[in-house]
Formats: C-alpha cells, structure tokens, sequence
C-alpha cells in the first residue's frame, strides 16, 4: 500500500498507516459502484458488447486503476462525472424523464466538488444541446425546443449548484471568502511551474504534452480501441454503417473539450486528463464492437472452412468473448507493475526507462520501500531525513522527516525521481549529491525511483565507518576527524570526492573556504579546488560548538598531470583576510597550514 502526493491527498504525518485502510477501503467501494453504474449506463447507451469491452478495458487499465486506488480526489472526479455524462446523453436522447436530469447534475455536483476544473466539461454539454437543436443528431436525439432545453440546463445546473452548496459548509458563512480562496488556489495550481518536459526543466509544456502522455499511458489496447473508433467516424463507410455515430461524437467531444482547457493553462501533469480517462475507455469498447464485427464478417467469409457450430458460438457469444480477451490483455500489462501500476509506461514506445527522458514521472512509488530500508537502520528513530514530499515519505518513515530545502541538517537525503528530474530543490544542490555514491537505491522497471544520499549530519555508524580516521586540529576552531576517498586511483581528467568529518569547536568567521590539493614528489601543487563548506550551503557563523559536519569536495585532475605518486593536503583558509589555521597533528606537533592527510596515485591513460 502506498500513498498519493497529490495537493488534494488527506495525508498527515501524525496518522498512522494504517489508519489509512478505511478510507481506501471506503475509496473501493465507491470505485466498485460507480464501475457498474457506468457498465449499466453504458449498456443502455451503447450496447452490451461496447459496455463490456470498454469497462473491460476501464478496470485494468494501469493509469486509471493506479488513481482509484489513491487516496486523492482525482478518481472522484473521473467516476463521477462520467455517470453524470452518460445519464445526461441516455436522458436527452428520451430514454429517461427529469429524474435522470436531476441526477446527473447531482452526480456532476460531487465531481466539480472533488475539482473545480470539471466545470471545463460543460462546453460539451451545451455543444451536444446546440447539435441535438440544429437537427444534426435527429436520428437517435431528437430535437425538443430550444426553451425546453434550456428550461433543462438550468434545472441541471441548479442540481449540481445545490450539491456543491450543501457539502461545501463553508459556503453556508462565508461564501465570498471561499469563492475568492477557490480563485486563488486554481491561479496558483495553474501556474505552479517546475515541470520536466522532452529532458528539459520547464515553465509551460507545450501542446505537445497531453498527446505525449496520451500515447504513453494509454494501454495498446485502448489505443486499438480508439483507433478502431476513430476509423469508423472517420471512414465515411463506416460511419453510414454505423448507428450510434452521434453518441460517439457526443462522447468525443469530452476528452476534446478536456484537451483544449488543460492546454490553456500553464501548468501540466498526467494526472489531469483522467477526467476523460472513462469516455475514452467507452469509445475503445465501441471500436472492439467494431472489431469484433469484423472478425464476424472473416468468420462468416471463411464459413466454408470452418464448423457451423464455431461461427454460431461466436456470433452468439462474441461480446462477453471480447471482454473477457480484453481483460486478459490487460492484465498482461497490469500485473508486472504491481502493486503501484503508475509504472506502467507504454512498452511499445520504450517504457519507463525512455519516458524518464520525456515526461515528468514519480508519484510516490517506491518511496515506502526507501523508508523500509531506512527503519532498517539502528535508532532509526534518531535519523532525520530530508524529501520533496515529506508527507507521502513519513507515513513509513519511523524517523523525522523534513521538506527537501532543509537538507543541510538531516542525516539522511532521499531523492525521489521528478526531483532528480527537476534538479529540486537547485540545480547546485542536486550536482553537490548526485556527485556522489547513494546508500541505496530503489529500482522500479530499470528506472531510479529513490535514491538515499547521506546527509551533513553523520550519524554514529558513519564516523564508525570512516574510511582514514584522524585527529588533526585546524587552528582551536576545527578537528578533522577523517575523511572518505571515493577512489585512490585515477587517470589524468578524471575527478575524485574527498569527504571530510569536520568537529567544529569554537565559531569560525564565515569567510573560511576549504583548499583541497594534490601535491608532486617536488612540493609543486598539481591540482587544487577551494570552495566553502558543504558547497557554502552551511554558513560557519552559524554552526554550534560541538557539531560535526559531513563536507564533500571535488577535485579533477588537469588532463596533462603526470602520472605518479601525489599527496592529498587539506586546509582552511581566508583569502579575504590572507590567513590560515595552523594544523597540528593528534601529538600537537605543527603541521603548517596545508598538511598532507594522504595519497592519491595517477596512472597513464590507456592508448
């Protein structure tokens, strides 16, 4: 089980996981029922062999399955709305009287009270109005008067007002505040920014975006399905053969109404176009209706050569047939993404591992496993972990969670994959740890989801661990407690990581840099990198007496260095104030204020 992070998640770090059973356990039966409300709907509309194809399809589909099962109200939105939809078609087209208007706007209520941008759907409604008047849909909807119809719009919009208002109570004291709250918030949603789109970090995806996660998240079979569909609406041929031509068109026009509102808005996430989700899903089973005809029609064609008893069982039973091939279909794509199925990425354009490269990705999976490696630890209790989304991470976490930005004071940091993406919480901060070796990494379909960096602040079992123990003493300021080398062995260009354990003692003035440098049998310095601590992240003023910090630096090798023997020196320095701390060794012997603390060797480059 894991959680969403979603803006609309109900997640706190102080409730336990599992408290969490009930609402999903509510959230599933909420999902059961409106999956068969809309079958039955759907089987009204559409005919039992499209309603069991497309809710075939609906069920098993990994990205809509993924989001039914989170706790968020983006699943809601989709069920909702799409019962209010197909009650609303079933009632214009004269199978219902005022008692199905009513409903589907109550039904439409609940949505727009799960999102707000449900509301984008009504264009739809009032184009499927304007089509039924002009006669265009004679044929299945036939016109009734302009007043009559827009007697009904405004009951329908009444009914889903009037739900919105009696769950919303603080309409009921203060329905301004909460309208101008609503504006606000959807300003700022639509403009959040921070997204990675086609390997670049960016403001504003183009129109480009929705297509693309169209062609990703979409399982092959619904994408057969809809091109099944969109042939026989386009195929004039078909079309004529076709009778529920204008219940498709009515049906198209919802995820086209959806596609053209979310690409106004700057902000852009995968997530928002699951409100089309089910409509998409009724349009695929209507194209494997189709398909199946046609494989009727080869059967009926190919009769000669085959029993009478295999065509007669095929025409009788092809629907539940191609529901049940279509489930299985499905469920070949679904169970390998288990249990998170938000992993699912179409495999026939590269997966995962090539989406990673395209589209923002990550929305919580395999964080639950990072934090269970990290209860493994000892104190786990005492760890203090910084994350981008802090409260999906602490529910499993046993630890202190704090927001990724705070990251200079924790133990432990966990990038998760849209932050890496995203270079969060900056582009210097994410090349400080991605320089670096993770202690552990979760890998979900050839993909990094997580990654676990040590923090500033080293635990027990780290200074435990330190590869060169010291005591050297920088000034009556500083001890250097030891250090780590990522290698001891280079070639000539290539970089090496130098971390040090600092001790700070007394305060130290905040101009102090760090000089790392290799140095010749001759005493000439080869190569030398000066930088603050821990990348300057850390002000000195601001560190307690007593406090040991873990400071990464790197250091490349010009590509002419000689190959050879070199000393690893360290020291502190001021250039502001042309001073440096005098080092001295455990002993308290002088060590002058550049001292020798190891070895590094440089070999030739291979020819």
């Amino acid at each position: 089980m894991y959680l969403c992070y979603s803006r609309n998640a109900i997640i706190q770090s102080s409730i336990p996981i599992n408290l969490y059973i009930i609402p999903r356990l509510l959230q599933a039966v909420i999902t059961s029922a409106c999956m068969v409300g809309i079958y039955i709907l759907a089987k009204q509309l559409l005919g039992r062999p499209a309603a069991l194809a497309a809710i075939s399809l609906l069920i098993l589909e990994p990205f809509f399955l993924g989001y039914q099962r989170f706790i968020t109200t983006d699943a809601l939105q989709a069920d909702f709305s799409v019962l209010a939809l197909l009650l609303l078609l079933l009632y214009l087209r004269g199978d219902g009287d005022r008692k199905w208007l009513v409903a589907s706007g109550a039904l439409m209520g609940l949505a727009t009270a799960a999102k707000i941008p449900t509301l984008c759907l009504v264009p739809a409604v009032i184009i499927w109005i304007v089509l039924i008047e002009l006669g265009l849909w004679r044929t299945n909807f036939p016109p009734r008067g302009w007043k009559r119809q827009i007697i009904d719009l405004m009951l329908w919009s009444m009914s889903l007002g009037a739900v919105i208002f009696l769950i919303w109570p603080a309409l009921w004291v203060a329905p301004r505040q909460t309208f101008d709250a609503l504006k606000e918030g959807l300003e700022k949603e639509a403009d959040r920014g921070g997204h990675f789109f086609l390997g670049q970090i960016s403001t504003s995806p183009g129109l480009a975006f929705y297509p693309l996660v169209l062609a990703y998240r979409l399982s092959p079979a619904m994408q057969a399905g809809l091109l099944a569909c969109l042939a026989i609406l386009v195929i004039p041929k078909l079309r004529r053969g076709c009778k529920k031509t204008p219940e498709l068109i009515a049906l198209f026009l919802i995820p086209l109404c959806v596609l053209v509102f979310l690409s106004t808005i700057n902000s852009k996430f995968d997530r928002y176009f699951l409100l089309a989700w089910p409509e998409l899903a009724l349009l695929a089973g209507v194209g494997w209706r189709t398909i199946g005809a046609w494989v009727k029609h080869w059967g009926v064609s190919l009769q000669p050569r085959l029993s009478n008893n295999w065509v007669a069982r095929w025409k009788t039973n092809r629907g539940i047939k191609t529901g049940v091939l279509l489930a299985l279909a499905q469920i070949v794509i679904l169970l390998p993404h288990y249990p998170y199925y938000l992993t699912y990425y179409n495999p026939l354009l590269g997966g995962p591992r090539t989406v990673q490269n395209l589209l923002t990705i990550g929305q919580g999976e395999g964080l639950d496993q990072a934090a269970h490696w990290l209860n493994q630890s000892p104190n786990t209790q005492e760890i203090t972990a910084a994350v981008l989304h802090p409260t999906v991470f602490a529910p499993y976490f046993q630890g202190r969670t704090v927001e990724l930005d705070k990251w200079t004071s924790v133990n432990r940091v966990v990038y998760y994959i849209n932050a890496i993406q995203r270079q969060k919480p900056e582009p210097a901060v994410f090349a400080y740890f991605t320089a670096q070796q993770p202690l552990h990494t979760v890998q979900l379909h050839g993909v990094d989801y997580v990654r676990v960096y040590p923090g500033p602040v080293p635990l027990p079992e780290d200074l435990k661990n330190i590869q060169v123990p010291l005591s050297l003493s920088f000034g009556k300021q500083i001890r250097l407690l030891g250090y780590d080398l990522s290698r001891s062995e280079l070639k000539p260009g290539e970089e090496i990581l130098v971390t040090f354990y600092w001790k700070f003692l007394e305060p130290l003035p905040p101009d102090f840099n760090i000089s790392v440098s290799l140095r010749n049998q001759d005493g000439n310095s080869q190569n030398r990198s000066d930088a603050p601590l821990v990348a300057g992240y850390l002000p000195l003023d601001q560190i307690v007496p007593g406090t040991v910090v873990r400071d990464v630096h790197k250091l490349t090798t010009v590509p002419n260095v000689r190959p050879g023997h070199y000393r690893l020196e360290v020291g502190w320095f001021s250039a502001n104030k042309g001073q440096a701390l005098e080092t001295r060794d455990a002993a308290g012997k002088a060590q002058g204020s550049q001292t020798a603390i190891g070895e590094v060797k440089v070999v030739r480059q291979a020819t």
